[in-house]
């Protein structure tokens, strides 16, 4: 409807004898002077030699000339020193809400991305560890920038990348052999997961107070890189089932859908990236302690 006004002002000063050039609409703070409002006229009168209000009479005398009933114009009125109303009819609005209705979710998107790929990366959270606000922060936006990014064509990836290794596995690990009861597996996924949290919380005030504790979450931490030790391969894989399918009910509950083939885990992508620095030492890389 913007441009349709803007092509009826401009060709209306066209025919009036102006070299139209930016034409300005907007909504007027009050309903009853319009939904949309120019000032035109004010500012063309000088170029025209015109009273401005006498210019807005003549803009709106070649407008009413148009079929204003098809283009869903009701009437037009002049405010003040020479502003231009337009008052949009019931049936243009009856019009749009069925148009809107019959794209459904499809309504509101545009092509200002199509013929783009992009990746949005977002949530993150850790096995063995609790989903916290900041996840549901990051989830909020990651999730939004995609929808954003498919509402203007383009195709979107949703990644998530996850620390399934490193030392707070280890932290919570330490907890669960040391106390097999502290998870109580007949309850829901989404408890378990709870538990497995507060074991990591605990595993975390063990390893920051207590020397020997701390040595052998240290040796825990190597033994689940390493793979050396049966009972921690087990506690390892049932808690990071048991978390990330935690995850997944909460994905669900925010509207967040993850391409399959885009969770990447630290414990696949950190020795690709490891052996990556490893060969280029030296001409990229400089090697540290």
């Amino acid at each position: 409807m913007i441009e349709t006004l803007k092509n009826l002002i401009g060709e209306a000063l066209k025919e009036l004898g102006a070299e139209p050039g930016a034409i300005t609409l907007e909504h007027p703070a009050e309903l009853t002077h319009g939904d949309y409002s120019t000032n035109v006229s004010l500012a063309y009168a000088k170029q025209l030699g015109k009273n401005p209000r006498a210019l807005a009479e003549e803009i709106v005398a070649k407008i009413s000339g148009k079929s204003l009933a098809d283009i869903g114009i009701e009437k037009m009125d002049i405010a003040g020193p020479g502003f231009i109303n337009f008052h949009l009819s019931k049936q243009f609005f009856a019009r749009e809400i069925k148009n809107i209705s019959a794209l459904g979710a499809k309504w509101g998107a545009g092509t200002g991305s199509a013929g783009k790929k992009v990746m949005v990366e977002y949530t993150d959270p850790n096995p063995f560890k609790p989903f916290h606000i900041g996840h549901l922060m990051t989830n909020a936006i990651g999730e939004s920038t995609a929808r954003i990014f498919e509402y203007s064509g383009a195709e979107v990836v949703r990644a998530n990348y996850q620390g399934d290794v490193g030392l707070h596995v280890a932290k919570a690990i330490y907890v669960l052999l040391n106390n097999p009861h502290s998870v109580d597996r007949t309850q829901s996924v989404s408890a378990q997961a709870i538990q497995i949290g507060f074991a990591y919380t605990a595993g975390s005030n063990a390893y920051d107070n207590n020397p020997e504790m701390k040595a052998e979450i240290d040796e825990i931490n190597k033994k689940i890189y390493e793979k050396t030790d049966v009972r921690v391969n087990a506690l390892y894989s049932w808690g990071r089932e048991v978390t990330l399918e935690a995850f997944e009910d909460i994905y669900a509950l925010l509207g967040t859908k993850f391409n399959q083939n885009c969770y990447f885990f630290e414990s696949v992508m950190a020795p690709i990236g490891k052996k990556i620095v490893e060969a280029n030492i030296g001409p990229v890389f400089e090697e540290s302690d």
